[in-house]
């Protein structure tokens, strides 16, 4: 008897003990803690030196740990990417780099440069934990932990992060970035304004743009996933409307009409809107 529990005893410890060559049960334990779901892509070795297999996407609530579990692992970590809108995990550091299509499958990770279709990915290498739960064959499961928060994010994105607007698919919309052209030789200053949900606008700022120049005059979540460009002190046919902007910093050589007041210039405008899924648009102004 005395014999029979040391060997019992034996391969319980050999079972936790397992080489990490040994296949396993791992849980995916990647929490959430943003405003908006989040997809994420988990890339993991099958057998020691063979391709690393690729799964994508576990979709994750906001608020919600994701339940779900990767079979036949080997090693001692799984890579983990996670995105939603333009946002990427992780953010500041990079482990492995894979290409990552966008459509749920299972496949061999590879590195890049990607075939059609494929983007490259920063994942992070995340160590494998066990769980004292017991899978095939009496071999503990693994469990790899993330908490997915916008302070991962550099300072300007984890702001905006926090006050994301949701596509139709939950996921977070795009930060809408705005780059306005100049098309004339001379320099000129540029209003954006915003609308506020009333019918009316809200200034974002004015910016000079050099001639023959382009710039990003604008970058958040505009209200109707529009923008007003217009420009200071410049008319011509192609505007949609003119109006007096109040801009209190007086500029030489700025032109002046009688219908604005003191403290405020003319300016011609257009509209500039996004799609759902538009991150960049370019505006151009002068002609």
């Amino acid at each position: 008897m005395r014999f029979l529990c040391l060997g019992l005893l034996s391969a319980a410890w050999l079972a936790c003990m397992a080489p990490a060559s040994a296949q396993r049960t791992v849980m995916l334990d990647v929490c959430n803690d943003t405003g908006f779901r989040v997809a994420t892509a988990a890339a993991y070795q099958t057998r020691p030196g063979a391709e690393p297999t690729l799964r994508t996407w576990f979709m994750i609530e906001p608020g919600a740990c994701l339940e779900g579990a990767l079979n036949g692992v080997a090693g001692d970590a799984v890579d983990i990417h996670v995105m939603s809108g333009e946002w990427r995990w992780p953010a500041r550091s990079v482990d492995q780099i894979w290409c990552v299509g966008a459509s749920g499958s299972t496949s061999l990770a590879a590195p890049p440069p990607c075939t059609a279709g494929g983007q490259a990915r920063n994942f992070r290498t995340t160590p494998i934990e066990l769980t004292g739960q017991r899978g095939a064959g009496g071999i503990a499961v693994g469990r790899v932990s993330w908490r997915i928060r916008c302070s991962d994010l550099d300072e300007a994105d984890a702001h905006l992060c926090l006050e994301a607007p949701t596509d139709s698919q939950g996921m977070a919309e795009p930060v809408r970035t705005l780059e306005v052209c100049n098309l004339t030789s001379t320099g000129m200053e540029v209003a954006i304004l915003e609308p506020d949900g009333t019918g009316n606008f809200t200034l974002e700022g004015v910016h000079w743009v050099e001639g023959d120049a382009c710039g990003d005059l604008y970058r958040g979540f505009p209200r109707e996933r529009s923008l007003m460009v217009a420009e200071v002190g410049r008319f011509h046919e192609r505007q949609e409307g003119q109006f007096c902007l109040p801009i209190a910093q007086p500029r030489e050589g700025r032109m002046q009409v009688e219908a604005c007041a003191e403290g405020e210039a003319p300016v011609g405008f257009r509209m500039h809107g996004f799609g759902e899924r538009t991150a960049r648009y370019t505006a151009y102004v002068g002609r």
